[in-house]
């Protein structure tokens, strides 16, 4: 669009040129007034023409759009594509707009790390027989008891196997110190995976003062034994330390598996302890709470020596020698073991003293009469020698019943 000032111009110039011309005329000779109006009229088409020419070319400068130039940054760069920078110039319509490449440059790559999905692991299936020792009951490891008294072990076993221990497992004897204790003690109950039993046994401190230790595994029905360890093997123990009390130099109940023992109905020694079902080759079997022949229970350990069933049947121990001192006893009670209503026996007691020959001291007769005989047997005669005792017990009338108890048999030492 034209200004103010440029059609005061334009109108300038033509004012000059008319007063161009005239003077022209003045000067020049006289010519005819058709001729100056031609001359006038041909300068205002040609100034005409040259303000529309301008005005033409405005507007179409005004009508011809500005292209803008853009630029993308280096971290926006799409790889193979061309970008421009941005300016303040207009282009002309005609002109092509100057381009920039710019090479994008990739971001640094971001390692992310792969997520770790947790695998859990694949269960350890449980065994079957596992033992979780959950510690003594009774007798500490080290209880110090005086020699020839009985006692009981209790521990505290809980099943972490996968099977029950039903009735028919077993507490077994497998090593060390006996002290008394049977092969094996029946389950009084069966034990659920993941219960707990107190599971005990009885014992007898032995008469000779010393440590003494008794080792235990469990035992299932098909005889496999197992132990507290993670691989089911170890055992569970009683220690204890047997001590000189009231006198006892040694007691026979506790020491009777150290004794090897025979019978009419068996060529070799008998297994000890025996079992109740031996009746055919006889039984011994140390119990330290045995039934009296009154039938009550006795707090004192005791001896179960059973005869084979044969009418002259007979079982006797020999037991490793002793050294007797001047005023040394042979102290014990003697009766049919409780229950056994038709019995009829008779108990000898013999000893050896060195490469000398067998001395009998004393034979009694017992029958089942709610009574017992308490033998008191003076060793003074063996002073100063090592002595071997022999313990026999041997059928009477009939071979029923005839089950012999010799209760807290020992050797006293005043």
């Amino acid at each position: 669009m034209k200004t103010k000032k440029s059609s005061i111009g334009l109108w300038a110039v033509v004012l000059v040129l008319i007063s161009a011309l005239v003077l022209s005329a003045c000067n020049a000779p006289f010519a005819p007034t058709q001729n100056l109006d031609d001359a006038v009229q041909r300068a205002m088409q040609t100034l005409q023409a040259q303000a529309t020419l301008e005005a033409f070319q405005t507007m179409v400068a005004q009508m011809t759009p500005t292209v803008p130039v853009t630029a993308v940054l280096p971290t926006q760069a799409v790889p193979g594509e061309t970008q421009v920078v941005p300016t303040n110039t207009s282009v002309p319509p005609t002109a092509t707009p100057p381009t920039i490449v710019i090479t994008p440059v990739p971001p640094t790559p971001t390692r992310i790390p792969p997520t770790a999905t947790r695998i859990p692991p694949t269960p350890t299936p449980k065994p079957c027989n596992r033992i979780d020792f959950r510690g003594d009951v009774t007798i500490p490891d080290g209880t110090k008891i005086i020699g020839g008294t009985s006692f009981v072990k209790t521990w505290r076993l809980r099943n972490d196997g996968s099977c029950t221990w039903t009735t028919a497992y077993d507490l077994a004897f497998v090593d060390g110190d006996r002290m008394g204790a049977p092969n094996f003690v029946d389950f009084p109950k069966q034990v659920k995976p993941g219960e707990s039993i107190d599971i005990s046994v009885s014992m007898i401190a032995p008469g000779t003062p010393g440590k003494y230790t008794a080792h235990f595994m469990l035992v299932d029905q098909n005889g496999n034994r197992f132990g507290p360890k993670s691989d089911g093997k170890g055992t569970f123990w009683a220690n204890i330390e047997s001590i000189r009390g009231t006198g006892v130099v040694f007691n026979f109940a506790a020491e009777a598996c150290r004794a090897t023992w025979t019978s009419n109905g068996s060529s070799d020694p008998l297994k000890c302890p025996g079992k109740t079902s031996d009746i055919s080759s006889g039984y011994v079997i140390a119990k330290a709470e045995p039934i009296r022949e009154d039938g009550g229970k006795e707090n004192e350990p005791g001896l179960i020596t059973r005869p084979d069933n044969t009418s002259s049947g007979f079982i006797t121990g020999r037991f490793p020698e002793i050294a007797i001192q001047s005023g040394d006893k042979f102290r014990a009670t003697i009766q049919c073991e409780g229950g056994m209503d038709d019995c009829d026996i008779y108990f000898t007691l013999q000893a050896q003293g060195g490469s000398e020959g067998m001395v009998e001291l004393g034979t009694w007769h017992e029958v089942y009469d709610g009574h017992w005989n308490p033998i008191v047997v003076d060793l003074s005669s063996f002073a100063g020698r090592n002595v071997t005792f022999y313990l026999t017990v041997r059928n009477g009338s009939t071979a029923a019943d005839n089950s012999g108890l010799w209760l807290n048999p020992i050797i006293y030492r005043p």
